[in-house]
């Protein structure tokens, strides 16, 4: 088996390179790897593209580095039975990799929740189990080509803020995703002309808060949106939050749902959709955000699709 690392330099707060190299050749040490440097946004994409025609053996790819850098790998590797995923979570919220809290690997990044301090030894993952894991694939009128999903979509309120938050990022702004990302959503992304169909039934009338559609559970490094997710299943949990008040929504609505308590909670579903489903349909009266795995697209209409057991995922054994 071949081991090809992927590296994002960038992600999380260790960013000492050379260390990170002197870990991969002490745990490597007798096998067969090569390292990878992302050199911008979705360049992984084309490289591992380009890697895997050329390659027929079986590799494990290590996807070191934060949400957006699995997302990428995901996007790449679907498709080809001969890869599996491991991942290095050193990014700053690591949503995926908390649905695998009860691994000491990554228990204490869901402690802690502000991402690995350290770059962790790869003992864990080399000697990983493999399970196969679901992903969704998304399409669009927008899209050029499906985008793949291993955690969350999410649309709506949140989407809103993660947007202008990545457009104040590219303008220079201190804490992009602070209140000049949040104030604009509270004005224009409460009400959002958004109709959602799961396996054909539609979930709302005319307007929504939010919604996401999951396989993991963790969204936005904080907020347990979708926990009960079973990226197993072969389904995708729907979450839909209707419309409400600001006050409503902070008072009795944005604790229990950063916490995962929300669908629990009689009085609180009475403005909850929540479904399994295999096919989604999302349907706005202009374009949207949509909030892919953290990366954004938009567009108009979208369906998002079910891909059992798509991925060959390694989850870390310390043992």
């Amino acid at each position: 088996m071949k081991h090809l690392i992927i590296v994002n330099g960038k992600a999380g707060k260790e960013k000492n390179l050379e260390e990170f190299k002197k870990s991969v050749e002490e745990s490597f040490k007798g096998l067969p790897y090569e390292i990878y440097e992302t050199t911008g946004p979705r360049s992984v994409i084309s490289f591992l593209k380009e890697y895997l025609k050329k390659n027929n053996e079986e590799v494990r790819i290590y996807a070191c580095g934060g949400d957006g850098t699995i997302h990428e790998v995901v996007n790449a590797i679907v498709g080809h039975d001969n890869v599996q995923l491991a991942v290095l979570a050193v990014g700053t919220g690591n949503d995926f990799v908390k649905i695998y809290s009860e691994s000491k690997e990554y228990d204490d990044i869901v402690k802690n929740n502000s991402g690995a301090k350290r770059f962790q030894d790869f003992k864990a993952l080399i000697n990983g189990k493999v399970e196969e894991i679901d992903i969704s694939k998304m399409t669009g009128n927008s899209m050029k080509e499906p985008w793949y999903s291993i955690n969350v979509i999410n649309f709506g309120f949140d989407a809103i803020v993660g947007a202008k938050g990545n457009e104040n990022k590219l303008k220079g702004v201190k804490n992009p995703y602070g209140p000049r990302a949040i104030i604009p959503a509270i004005i224009g992304g409460r009400f959002n002309k958004i109709i959602v169909k799961a396996d054909g039934e539609q979930l709302n009338k005319k307007r929504m808060l939010l919604a996401s559609l999951s396989h993991g559970q963790w969204v936005g490094g904080q907020y347990h949106a979708s926990p009960k997710s079973d990226n197993k299943d072969g389904l995708i949990d729907v979450v839909l939050l209707r419309c409400m008040s600001f006050i409503r929504l902070m008072v009795q609505y944005f604790g229990r749902y950063q916490h995962g308590e929300h669908l629990d909670n009689k009085k609180l579903l009475k403005r909850i959709v929540y479904r399994k489903a295999k096919v989604i349909d999302i349907i706005g009266k202009k374009d949207i955000d949509i909030c892919v795995d953290g990366e954004i697209v938009r567009g108009k209409e979208f369906k998002v699709e079910v891909m059992p057991k798509a991925i060959k995922f390694v989850v870390p054994n310390n043992k």
